[in-house]
C-alpha cells in the first residue's frame, strides 16, 4: 500500500470512528453540548497561544531586557483574564436558562414547528456562545481588565515602576505603556 493511499484513508477512518460519530450525533441533538464544546475548544486554543506567547517573549532577543518583564507580565495577565472571562461569559450564555429565554422570544414564530425550532435553537446556541465569549469577552472586557492585572505578574521590585531588571539595569516607567509599544 502506498503512502498516498494510507494518508487518504486516515480521514475516512477518523470520520467513521465511534467516538467521532457519537460526538457528531450528540452535537446535532444537544445545543448546550455543542456550545460548550465550541467554547472549550476556543479556550483551549487561547491557553496554548498565550503560553506560547509568554515562552516566546522570554526567548525573544528583539525585546530589550529591561522591557521583557512588562511584556511577559502583560501576556500572562491577558492569558489568565481571557481564559476566565471567556469561561464565565460562555458558560452563562450557553446555559439552558439564557438560551431558552432568548430562543423563545427570537423564534416565537416557528415554535410550533419542532424541527425548525430545534435547528434555530442549535444554531443560535453555537453562534451566541462564540460571539459572547470571543467578541464581548475577549475583545471588550479583557483589555479593560488585563492591563491593571499585569502588575500582579511583574517580578518583585518592578511593580512600582522602579527596580532591578534581570540584567541589573534600572527600569523607570513614566508612561502607562512603554515607548516601544505602539499600535
Amino acid at each position: 500500500m502506498t503512502i498516498k493511499k494510507v494518508l487518504s484513508a486516515i480521514p475516512r477512518e477518523v470520520a467513521n470512528c465511534p467516538l467521532v460519530k457519537g460526538h457528531l450525533e450528540k452535537s446535532s441533538l444537544n445545543p448546550r453540548y455543542l456550545a460548550n464544546f465550541l467554547l472549550l475548544g476556543g479556550i483551549t486554543k487561547d491557553v496554548f497561544a498565550y503560553t506560547m506567547r509568554v515562552n516566546n517573549a522570554k526567548k525573544n532577543p528583539e525585546i530589550p531586557d529591561d522591557k521583557k518583564p512588562f511584556v511577559i507580565a502583560m501576556d500572562k495577565a491577558t492569558g489568565v483574564t481571557t481564559t476566565v472571562v471567556q469561561l464565565v461569559t460562555g458558560t452563562a450564555i450557553a446555559s439552558d436558562k439564557f438560551q431558552n429565554f432568548c430562543t423563545s422570544r427570537l423564534f416565537a414564530d416557528i415554535a410550533d414547528d419542532a424541527k425548525r425550532f430545534k435547528m434555530a435553537k442549535l444554531g443560535f446556541a453555537a453562534i451566541s456562545t462564540l460571539f459572547g465569549a470571543v467578541v464581548l469577552a475577549k475583545r471588550i472586557v479583557v483589555p479593560l481588565i488585563a492591563t491593571p492585572l499585569a502588575s500582579y505578574f511583574m517580578p518583585k521590585g518592578l511593580e512600582s515602576g522602579k527596580g532591578e531588571s534581570p540584567t541589573g539595569s534600572d527600569v523607570v516607567r513614566t508612561q502607562s505603556r512603554p515607548t516601544w509599544f505602539t499600535t
